[in-house]
């Protein structure tokens, strides 16, 4: 079965790739830049047409406010260029064809609103520029006359993808504090980026359709995050200063949602845990824990600032 990995280059592509690889399948890669076999823009159509025929194809490509590229200002244009006519141009290019179609999205396309979980079928609802970009994209996709499936992980953690987490190690090493927005006593989710390919590669493998999201088991808050960073850092106490959320709503809506942005700022209000039961009936078995994500993440930034120091 031939694959075809957008974003190859990136966190989670890389991976997907590695994966299907060793499971067999023939891989074909596209990303803006890197080691990919079709380099070029995915929202430009002439570029999209040069892709070859597939019989899946795994759509990892995307920009988020991690990006190293994400622009201070006219980010609703950089979103809806990166994300929605992207895929649209993708979608296009593959529509009205046998390729199944699998759209990686968010769990911030959920409506976060206070839900103990969000399952597929929870409403979902654009509470910001990146959501609205993905929940454009993903109308592309149910449009399709093609088998398609959509993904939504949660925050996607594990080596390589420290910049959540290293401010908090870096505080909390040389000061023995973490500074934070909010109470951070209610649970995030996040999943290891070996676990997310896993269960993508399941759903091509099987070329299953519907939604699954992807979450690995036991979430756990921000108050818990400081507590693991620091055993794993050897501090033995760490003061916590809590930052009143208001006013940094407040401070964030006045810069355009600059400081934070508006997606950010709802999960720092609100519990974001994932139903994953649609995965799991699939054969899925996440093999991290959130505790066990959380220590890897801060020792390979350790690692790497080793590294520099040499």
């Amino acid at each position: 079965m031939k694959t075809l990995v957008t974003g190859g280059a990136g966190f989670l592509g890389r991976e997907c790739l590695r994966q299907l690889r060793a499971a067999g399948f023939d891989t074909v890669s596209t990303d803006r830049s890197g080691a990919v076999d079709f380099r070029g823009d995915l929202s430009d159509p002439a570029f999209c047409t040069t892709l070859p025929g597939a019989d899946a194809v795994l759509h990892c490509a995307a920009v988020q406010y991690l990006s190293p590229d994400l622009p201070l200002f006219a980010r609703e244009i950089y979103f809806r260029k990166n994300n929605t006519e992207a895929t649209a141009c993708l979608a296009r290019r593959y529509a009205d064809q046998a390729t199944h179609f699998i759209f990686v999205g968010s769990s911030m396309m959920y409506e976060q609103n206070g839900a103990a979980s969000y399952a597929p079928g929870s409403p979902m609802r654009a509470q910001g520029v990146y959501s609205a970009s993905k929940l454009a994209a993903f109308e592309h996709v149910k449009r399709l006359p093609n088998r398609w499936a959509a993904v939504l992980p949660c925050i996607i953690a594990g080596p390589g993808r420290g910049g959540l987490f290293r401010p908090f190690a870096r505080s909390i090493a040389r000061f023995g504090a973490a500074v934070f927005p909010g109470e951070g006593r209610h649970p995030v989710h996040m999943v290891h980026v070996e676990d997310a390919a896993s269960l993508l590669v399941r759903v091509v493998s099987q070329r299953a359709t519907g939604i699954f999201n992807a979450a690995s088991p036991a979430p756990l808050s921000i108050d818990q995050w400081v507590d693991v960073i620091a055993t794993q850092l050897g501090v033995p106490r760490v003061r916590r200063l809590r930052l009143p959320l208001a006013p940094i709503r407040a401070v964030s809506a006045l810069t355009g949602y600059r400081l934070l942005a508006a997606e950010q700022l709802l999960m720092l209000r609100h519990s974001h845990v994932l139903d994953v039961a649609q995965g799991l009936a699939l054969g899925w078995k996440p093999q991290w824990d959130n505790t066990e994500i959380l220590r890897e993440t801060v020792r390979a930034l350790m690692q790497n600032n080793e590294g520099r120091a040499r």
